[in-house]
């Protein structure tokens, strides 16, 4: 079996969908031990040319780029066809849209093989409304081309207009995550000690950090966010100016061990995201495995169907400070709710395990 992924970035570059599709790839190269797997995607650092690596038995081909609107560009897919006629399976992974005019410009030899596209996020950035006119449209072709569409959700069939064209092909594969090999007890809240809330994740405008910082400010909680991005100077300046030095800690560089330290001590877990840029939220798994109650927003992607509502936490609007802070108020002061969103949380977690996923997406490769 020979394996075409195209994605925007691969390993070592860190994110959901990065993460999900290395564990996806590593999970087929277990299992099918002959199969030859190659990644087509963009160069995480600058480079003048293209690169060849290997991960784990992976072929990575990285292609350079440049950048628009934080947006990678590149134009060196030469190789592609050649990579094309040599599968006998190809996944793109969406959006990444450099990849689609490439896939585009292959689309009679794409007809030839078994052809999958998964989608993992809509476009909805105004930054790239005006693309939209002639972007769609290929994009329809792409699909139409496709012999299976998965999303990640129910939420992302729900609002696409455009997935909505070809419901006939479409299935749900949930993104998933490692499980950890450690006996987890569903939490307990102590009111006597002061409720801490975790946030992880890239330090970005869409996840609504400013929102959170605003919804604590005054509360008798501890907040640490762990994570690095363009947001870091900004959430220091507010910490700074409004006093909350004592109250909110800023980790930039964390490794997987101290990561789980993190988890295993905290008693909430904060997704204030604010635009569906946050399609899926992986994140929410590894805290819902902990037995962290989660507090996240209704936003139409994958969100909200990761932690449930009165289920295993939380659900507010987007950009709101006073329901995030009413959210974190319940939960901190409400012992048996909190108790029951924790037992729920390690249960929630079993259903978006890497065998799982990796299991479905074989099946789909095989049949």
């Amino acid at each position: 079996m020979r394996i075409l992924n195209t994605i925007k970035y691969f390993e070592p570059s860190k994110g959901g969908m990065e993460s999900v599709a290395k564990n996806l790839l590593i999970g087929i190269k277990q299992r099918r031990k002959n199969s030859k797997i190659t990644v087509a995607c963009n160069n995480h650092m600058k480079a003048s040319k293209d690169r060849v690596e290997y991960y784990l038995g992976i072929k990575i081909l990285r292609y350079r780029s440049f950048f628009l609107k934080s947006q990678p560009i590149s134009l060196c897919f030469k190789s592609l066809n050649n990579e094309i006629k040599n599968a006998d399976i190809v996944h793109h992974h969406y959006p990444f849209p450099t990849m689609e005019f490439a896939l585009l410009k292959n689309i009679d030899a794409l007809r030839k093989k078994k052809f999958i596209i998964t989608w993992h996020a809509n476009i909805q950035n105004s930054r790239w409304s005006w693309i939209e006119r002639f972007y769609n449209p290929l994009i329809i072709k792409l699909l139409e081309a496709a012999d299976e569409i998965i999303v990640t959700s129910p939420q992302l069939l729900e609002y696409s207009n455009i997935l909505q064209i070809f419901k006939n092909k479409i299935a749900i594969i949930p993104l998933s995550f490692e499980p950890h090999n450690l006996t987890i007890l569903p939490k307990e809240l102590d009111q006597e000690s002061i409720p801490k809330l975790l946030f992880v994740g890239k330090l970005r405008t869409y996840k609504g950090l400013m929102y959170l910082l605003e919804a604590i400010n005054g509360l008798n909680v501890n907040l640490d966010i762990v994570g690095n991005g363009e947001e870091e100077n900004n959430i220091r300046e507010y910490i700074k100016n409004n006093n909350l030095n004592k109250v909110v800690h800023l980790y930039t560089n964390v490794n997987d061990e101290e990561l789980v330290n993190f988890y295993k001590s905290s008693d909430i877990f904060v997704l204030p995201s604010v635009n569906e840029a946050e399609a899926f939220g992986v994140v929410q798994l590894e805290a819902l495995s902990y037995g962290l109650p989660v507090i996240n927003t209704n936003l139409k992607s994958g969100v909200p169907f990761v932690s449930l509502n009165n289920i295993t936490g939380l659900t507010v609007d987007p950009a709101n400070k006073n329901q995030l802070r009413n959210a974190i108020l319940k939960l901190t002061s409400d012992k048996d709710l909190y108790n029951e969103f924790s037992k729920n949380a390690i249960k929630r977690s079993e259903s978006f395990t890497n065998d799982k996923m990796v299991e479905s997406y074989l099946n789909l490769y095989e049949n």
